[in-house]
């Protein structure tokens, strides 16, 4: 809608379509909270202030006794890690006052090209949720900047200075310094073209420090969501980075991130809030960016501050604070309206002037798009796999390890060792010891490619548990006490078309089929998130203790600079040596 139609509103001439009456406004620019009418004609605020002029065609909501902020602005998530189809995507981010959200599509990248990248933009666009669409660009590198081969359906070169030049483009996710600093060409042109549009370079700069990271900003990286210590997050800082502070499912970063604004005295407008992954489950038990607002605050950030990084700050980072991310005329009508600023509940949520969420009820009625066939059964396994394509081989009785070593709330994973039993020529998981089998079978092209290793942290005490979502690759890995059972995941999993699955006794006891791209539910929100909880309390059954079994398992897989042991489907892999390494020594 034109703004023009906003000027008589705003001069007192015509009446607003709405007036939100009597809320305490939270100016995230001038950093104030007072009384206030807000006047809203068409999708955009037109007047805030005192005012009559409700006229007698306008809707009248009243905010008395509550706060009225703007709707949030994740700064870095991707909608694949949620699992949910994208129309559900949209509904649980709303529901939790997120009203714009970066994305990139780069796990639908990666299995469908851009084919399902275009088709899934284009049904979130037709929900409330606004999109910032960046270019996937780990949805072309996956892990080529480690000499991996890419999957064989992503999308190439020519793909991403297309992407860069459509018109909602904002800008590049998360492209790794790796390319950068070793002077990639293609990298760099890209890095340019970038910055020639104006556009931004939302970053990712795990394991890296100083003056690669001074290198890494210079050509415009300009943020980082893998900070994990408040002191990296104040070198970044200092060297041109935001910082975006992680709350998420396996990366639970914001109480310590927290200490770079309430001890270090780091300008907290230097800080952004992201996710980057997300379980539904999480979403609907503990929140979104609200949780994150609620977790900064009770590591001593203050309230207006921790509402200024989850809009403004995210506004200008996008360069879209024009449109959204403050409450003042000329902006979308984007607006939350919450009962106490520092336990952040929120009571109704509007996008574009339109009343989505009240009560925590989901107001619009939204229907997902019919998704094309190709987007199913995208999980192909060899048809002779068999007990012997799973086994790691060794001589003698007993075998010295190298295994992957993974902890709860962390990406990372370390370096480990332990001596194996050998039997019949195959070395054992050891079950007491918590050190069991993983194993990663590529799902694109048929064959019998399957990295094998072993894994320390689960906790299992029987069976396995698997699934078709693994940053970079989306193939199949599984986790498992025994061959056969991991053999039985592998075969159920393909069955369904992708999903987690938990597995004992040769039998499937519990799966989320996720049959769109082997990613996501076809269902709704809350039943995803049913089978989900029931699939978590079956796996805490077989004695898992992790938090979130699957993304942790998810980045046992090799995914960027991410280090340091990981799996993938050539073998074991070091991050930190960038090759690959021998799982006996």
């Amino acid at each position: 809608m034109s703004r023009r139609e906003l000027i008589d509103v705003a001069l007192g001439k015509a009446g607003p379509d709405m007036v939100i009456k009597g809320g305490k406004i939270v100016d995230v620019c001038t950093k104030e909270i007072y009384k206030a009418d807000i006047l809203i004609k068409n999708d955009r605020i037109a007047y805030v202030g005192q005012s009559n002029a409700e006229g007698s065609h306008s809707k009248v909501l009243d905010a008395k006794g509550k706060y009225v902020t703007p709707g949030l602005i994740e700064t870095h998530l991707h909608s694949y890690e949620t699992h949910l189809n994208m129309v559900e995507f949209a509904k649980a981010l709303l529901s939790r006052g997120t009203t714009a959200t970066p994305e990139a599509f780069y796990g639908m990248g990666v299995v469908s090209g851009m084919k399902g990248i275009k088709f899934c933009m284009e049904e979130l666009k037709r929900t409330p949720l606004r999109v910032l669409f960046l270019v996937p660009v780990l949805a072309y590198l996956q892990n080529r900047e480690l000499g991996l081969p890419p999957q064989p359906n992503s999308i190439n070169a020519h793909d991403l200075f297309e992407m860069l030049s459509w018109p909602e483009c904002l800008g590049l996710e998360e492209p790794p310094p790796l390319p950068i600093l070793e002077k990639d060409p293609l990298m760099l042109d890209l890095f340019e073209e970038a910055l020639m549009k104006g556009k931004i370079i939302a970053g990712h700069a795990c394991g890296f420090r100083d003056k690669e990271i001074a290198a890494y900003s210079l050509m415009g990286g300009a943020s980082d969501h893998e900070c994990t210590s408040a002191e990296e997050a104040v070198e970044k800082a200092r060297l041109g980075l935001r910082i975006s502070m992680r709350e998420g499912s396996g990366a639970n970063d914001v109480h310590e991130l927290a200490k770079a604004i309430t001890e270090y005295k780091i300008d907290s407008r230097r800080f952004l809030f992201c996710a980057d992954i997300i379980s539904p489950l999480k979403i609907k038990e503990e929140g979104h960016l609200d949780n994150n607002i609620r977790l900064a605050v009770s590591a001593g950030v203050h309230p207006l501050d921790a509402v200024q990084i989850a809009t403004i700050n995210a506004a200008e980072f996008f360069r879209v604070d024009h449109e959204m991310g403050s409450i003042h005329p000329g902006k979308y009508a984007d607006l939350l309206i919450v009962n106490d600023l520092p336990s952040f509940v929120i009571d109704k949520v509007l996008v574009g002037g339109q009343l989505v969420v009240d009560g925590g009820k989901f107001l619009p009625k939204l229907k997902s798009s019919r998704y094309p066939e190709e987007v199913y059964h995208t999980v192909r396994l060899p048809k002779d796999l068999n007990l012997e394509d799973l086994g790691v081989k060794a001589n003698g009785t007993i075998a010295k390890v190298r295994i992957i070593g993974v902890k709860d709330g962390t990406l990372l994973s370390d370096e480990r060792f332990a001596e194996l039993p050998v039997k019949n020529g195959l070395v054992q998981p050891d079950v007491e010891k918590d050190v069991i089998k993983i194993v990663m079978i590529d799902r694109y092209t048929g064959t019998k490619r399957i990295g094998k290793a072993f894994v320390q942290g689960y906790n299992l005490r029987g069976g396995a548990i698997g699934s078709t979502y693994n940053p970079l690759a989306q193939n199949i890995v599984i986790v498992g006490t025994n061959d056969e059972d991991i053999r039985v995941a592998a075969n159920e999993i393909t069955k369904a078309g992708g999903g987690f699955i938990a597995v004992r006794n040769g039998k499937k006891v519990a799966m989320l089929e996720l049959p769109l791209f082997g990613l996501l539910s076809d269902q709704m929100f809350d039943d995803t998130v049913e089978r989900l909880r029931e699939l978590h309390a079956v796996v805490r059954e077989m004695g898992c203790t992790l938090s979130e079994p699957f993304y942790t398992l998810a980045f046992s897989c090799v995914a960027g600079e991410i280090g340091k042991l990981k799996i993938c489907d050539q073998g074991l892999f070091d991050v930190e040596l960038a090759r690959l390494v021998d799982v006996v020594l």
